[in-house]
């Protein structure tokens, strides 16, 4: 089963492939494109993905209402727009790259502990104000998110820099500060990262 927190909609679909026999299914969907959507299958509790083309009739369980195909994605998107994985996602946009910032900090001493982990989830909640992002779906994010290099890191905190917004810097340093705290000692590493943070972002200290 997959997440509550991750789950976009519940729908109820008729679904026919062809000429195969019409079935009912019950989906908790996370995932979806123009052409297709992905979730949990309650009848075959998997994940499974859905053609939108072969969906013959589509209702919300949570309201009833009835969705046509052609709407299936800009309902869907609609819904996701709502959800904490939403303003979760918003951390990850290349042109304010908090999350990657935090994850290379995280890294820095070539690990990433639970303590460090749980600032991060912390983190996430001050940047976006939605308390209702929980700890597994930052793991989740985190586990899908590559390690900075340092250039790449410096010219993320360039872009983060370039914003111009001071409360985001003051969060982003106290943040990382937080995470390198959680250990005894502080890597040469974390404190290159660090100063050069403080460096670029002197304006906001």
């Amino acid at each position: 089963m997959p997440n509550p927190a991750d789950v976009i909609a519940k729908l109820h679909i008729h679904f026919q492939r062809g000429m195969d026999e019409a079935t009912m299914r019950d989906v908790s969907v996370t995932d979806f494109t123009p052409h297709s959507i992905s979730g949990h299958c309650h009848l075959r509790e998997q994940y499974r993905t859905f053609r939108i083309f072969d969906i013959r009739h589509c209702h919300d369980t949570a309201t009833g209402e009835v969705v046509e195909n052609d709407n299936l994605p800009a309902y869907l998107d609609r819904l996701y727009k709502k959800t904490s994985r939403y303003t979760l996602d918003s951390l990850l946009n290349p042109d304010a790259p908090v999350l990657d910032i935090l994850v290379f900090i995280a890294k820095a001493d070539g690990k990433m502990m639970a303590p460090e982990r749980a600032v991060i989830a912390a983190a996430c909640k001050a940047f976006t104000h939605d308390l209702r992002i929980t700890q597994e779906q930052v793991d989740n994010v985190l586990s899908r998110t590559a390690t900075l290099s340092l250039h790449s890191f410096k010219v993320a905190v360039g872009r983060i820099n370039k914003l111009g917004d001071e409360t985001v810097k003051r969060k982003l340093l106290a943040a990382s500060r937080t995470i390198i705290a959680t250990q005894k000692k502080v890597t040469p590493g974390e404190q290159e990262a660090l100063d050069y943070m403080a460096q670029r972002f002197a304006k906001a200290e």
